[in-house]
């Protein structure tokens, strides 16, 4: 059977690209490229899906990493015996399987179990049940775990204990010196608090990250979050920030770059810019910046067409586009019972009262109102 490496240099030679020209399409550095096409390690599957996309790949990829089957996530892990590097190996296929359900259909089911499996390995570690050797290790692949579950929890929109684990997490990977995880999770820490309302908690988060040693696209990160904080608070330098930023991601991916960045792009970034004019008063200019996103956004990744599509309508029915508004809901009836997002579920009901205390016509406050009943 033919290795991921192997598949992934076939494909790419098919393809015509040089290793550089596909690491810059997929954002990522050479040497991790290589990495994989060596077989020294393999991507995650959101990763993997990326690459099929940019080799027309079919799924192939994705499908060598880990198929996307729910079932073969652990709820807990528990062990008689001490923790092993085995028992690591299958808790990184647990935490790249999460991720990838995650990006194909939210975290509203899979929040309790990545929950759950955080603790009991988390109880694991605190235990002392595991071979003297891993413990660094485990401690970082449990960190890792602690942030995608607060991930999951956030999405839900269940913010208490989406901090909790983000706070939980933040210790193990500080306990096992991961500087790169310590970046994320408080990256997440200012995301959650950006989305709570509470931008001045955003702002001493992104404080606190500036004082790190920062790789060219955690700046980038680290400027998006200050921006959208400086926004929601009223500076108008937000918009200087955030123009940085973009000029500073266009310099592509540097090998100090993690690889859990790779999220970190032109479309994250016109996300958040949509936001922004949005806290500005100017929606209409929101609405270009997430129909760009949602043209932009393949059809593989539902979950994030569902939010930028939610992000969208809302948009639209604020600016009074009764007919794209419609357009955009519809739309959304298509992901509604494959996706859930609490986050999208908020905007959808947002723009469903918007509508409702304008009068609009009929046809879209039905819209409307029935992605309110399936995203409840």
């Amino acid at each position: 059977m033919s290795t991921f490496g192997r598949t992934l240099r076939k494909l790419r030679l098919e393809s015509g690209l040089s290793q550089p020209q596909l690491a810059r399409r997929i954002h990522v550095d050479q040497s991790t490229l290589s990495r994989w096409e060596n077989d020294r390690t393999k991507p995650g599957i959101a990763t993997a899906e990326r690459l099929d996309d940019a080799l027309n790949a079919s799924g192939r990829l994705a499908k060598l990493v880990s198929p996307p089957i729910i079932s073969h996530v652990p709820m807990t892990f528990e062990s008689a015996q001490p923790v092993t590097s085995g028992h690591l190996a299958e808790l990184r296929r647990s935490i790249s399987q999460l991720v990838g359900l995650d990006g194909q259909h939210g975290g509203a089911e899979l929040a309790p179990m990545a929950a759950r499996l955080f603790r009991s390995t988390s109880a694991q570690l605190a235990a002392g049940r595991y071979e003297p050797a891993i413990e660094r290790d485990l401690a970082a692949i449990t960190a890792e775990l602690g942030e995608v579950a607060a991930w999951l929890a956030f999405d839900s929109m269940h913010f208490d204990a989406a901090r909790t684990l983000n706070l939980e997490a933040l210790h193990l990977a500080r306990s096992a010196g991961d500087r790169s995880m310590e970046l994320f999770i408080l990256g997440n820490i200012a995301l959650q608090a950006q989305e709570a309302k509470q931008p001045r908690e955003a702002l001493r988060t992104v404080q606190l990250m500036e004082t790190f040693k920062l790789s060219p696209r955690l700046r980038v990160m680290t400027s998006l979050r200050r921006a959208r904080a400086a926004a929601d608070l009223g500076d108008d330098r937000a918009f200087a920030v955030m123009r940085r930023a973009q000029s500073d991601l266009s310099n592509g991916v540097h090998r100090t770059d993690p690889e859990w960045c790779w999220w970190v792009t032109d479309l994250e970034l016109k996300v958040h810019e949509g936001g922004m004019w949005r806290a500005f008063g100017h929606p209409a200019r929101a609405v270009d910046c997430y129909a760009t996103v949602v043209e932009s956004t393949a059809e593989r990744y539902r979950w994030a067409r569902f939010v930028s599509g939610a992000n969208l309508t809302n948009a639209l029915v604020e600016v009074s586009d009764w007919r794209e508004a419609e357009n955009a809901a519809v739309q959304l009836h298509g992901l509604a019972g494959q996706v859930s997002s609490a986050r999208a579920g908020r905007r959808i009901r947002e723009a469903a009262e918007t509508a409702r205390r304008n009068g609009v016509p009929s046809s879209l406050d039905d819209a409307l109102t029935s992605l309110v009943h399936l995203t409840a």
